[in-house]
């Protein structure tokens, strides 16, 4: 018998925070890119490559509905190792246009799109480090870990702005509606980041032969079982302090309910963004 937790005001930060809901979840605004993207020449390409294909007029089609047939296609390849008929609508230049819709609208709504996207995580980041230093802390006393496991389920939408906080993914020039050529090589790809059963790791060593008192504890990163290379050292492995120090701007200063309040002037949302 395990004993589960639900907790939402941590594990879906994004729903307990107003300025997110408001100005980017609700709001058609913040989301311009993406249907600027939606009505640009590469998608009205590839609608009338599906609508000749399906012998409809191409005035019956639009990006949404596109989109649903390239995701039938994505999903029953994924879970059920099937190739759909659906898949035959798309060409290989096809789903890279579709890719990056898709990731226009994660960049933009969970992403580097906005500040608050990724700085409403950061209730999350600092409970991670709370429960690495109570380990440290247990350690340093030669008391026995009280969780030296602690696992943490929620969502891509959950990882994908905390990685964001972090600082993980973020391309030179962010997506634009009219920049797809550019972002060939983009680091922000959706689908590999926090593909399906994503997760990120973060290990703690208690290290006995060290040099120093603050290389006893170190850390690393791993996102989809892969390591992360640490972005002060571009290492695979960092000293606790060190990690701390780094982001100790975030740990000391991003506090939830000053992030997440919603203005109380009148402004615009994109003013406030």
């Amino acid at each position: 018998e395990v004993e589960v937790e639900v907790n939402d005001s941590l594990m879906r930060f994004f729903d307990h925070c107003a300025k997110f809901v408001a100005l980017v979840e609700e709001n058609d605004a913040a989301m311009c890119q993406v249907n600027a993207f939606k009505e640009g020449p590469e998608m009205k390409k590839v609608l009338e490559k599906v609508a000749s294909a399906l012998c409809l007029p191409v005035e019956e089609l639009n990006a949404d509905l596109v989109q649903v047939a390239f995701l039938t296609c994505s999903y029953e390849l994924a879970i059920k190792n099937v190739t759909s008929p659906w898949c035959s609508l798309f060409t290989e230049e096809d789903a890279k246009v579709l890719e990056y819709l898709n990731d226009l609208k994660q960049y933009w709504k969970r992403g580097y799109g906005y500040d608050i996207n990724s700085r409403s995580s950061c209730v999350l980041f600092q409970d991670i480090f709370q429960h690495l230093d109570q380990a440290v802390e247990e350690s340093k006393s030669s008391k026995p870990i009280s969780s030296p496991l602690i696992v943490q389920v929620g969502h891509a939408e959950t990882l994908q702005p905390l990685l964001a906080l972090m600082g993980y993914f973020k391309d030179d020039e962010p997506l634009l509606a009219n920049n797809y050529a550019r972002q060939a090589q983009r680091k922000f790809r959706s689908g590999r980041i926090v593909p399906y059963a994503a997760n990120l790791v973060f290990v703690l060593y208690h290290c006995d032969h060290v040099n120093a008192s603050q290389e006893e504890y170190q850390v690393q990163l791993l996102l989809n079982e892969k390591l992360l290379a640490f972005h002060h050292s571009n290492e695979t492995t960092s000293t606790y302090t060190d990690l701390k120090e780094y982001y100790k701007d975030i740990l000391e200063n991003c506090h939830f309910k000053e992030e997440c309040e919603l203005p109380k002037v009148n402004v615009t949302a994109v003013d406030e963004l």
